[in-house]
């Protein structure tokens, strides 16, 4: 599956880093700096360029970089599914406002001394007005991952 475009934003910034001399390509003594930085040893430079390497260039090129790099952002995608799933109560594809009533006052909401319901509904708001961009009163899974692209990749919009 291709990567979506702030995955490819991110890996660009992350290639460049590795790619000192700007040939874009990964060669084995950028790799050796690299992975030494993080501990790793020489020996693990070279098998690390012998798996990526996969056109043989005796280089890391962005594509092949992205493809390493791919499962982690699948791994990230499924578990932000899962996520969705959970406040999809009824399964029906989109969270609407009770079901994530619901999810919030089972977060520890109602169950506080004290609660006030118009803290839970403050909340509900908020993430509507965030989430929901067609202000069809659902948040749709699109939306939903829209909101982690916002807050963990501003730069990436």
């Amino acid at each position: 599956a291709a990567l979506p475009k702030a995955a490819r934003e991110e890996l660009k910034a992350a290639f460049a880093a590795f790619d000192r001399d700007g040939d874009g390509a990964i060669d084995l003594a950028e790799l050796r700096d690299a992975l030494s930085s993080l501990g790793a040893s020489e020996g693990d430079a070279e098998a690390t360029l012998a798996s990526l390497d996969t056109d043989g260039s005796g280089g890391i090129d962005f594509d092949e970089f992205c493809a390493a790099a791919s499962p982690l952002y699948a791994s990230s995608a499924v578990a932000l599914r899962a996520a969705f799933d959970f406040f999809d109560a009824d399964g029906s594809g989109d969270i609407d406002r009770q079901e994530l009533r619901t999810i919030l006052d089972r977060l520890g909401g109602s169950t506080r001394k004290n609660h006030d319901r118009s803290e839970t509904e403050r909340a509900v708001d908020q993430v509507f007005a965030a989430a929901d961009a067609d202000a069809d009163g659902r948040v749709s899974f699109p939306e939903f991952i829209s909101i982690f692209t916002e807050v963990f990749a501003p730069s990436a919009k």
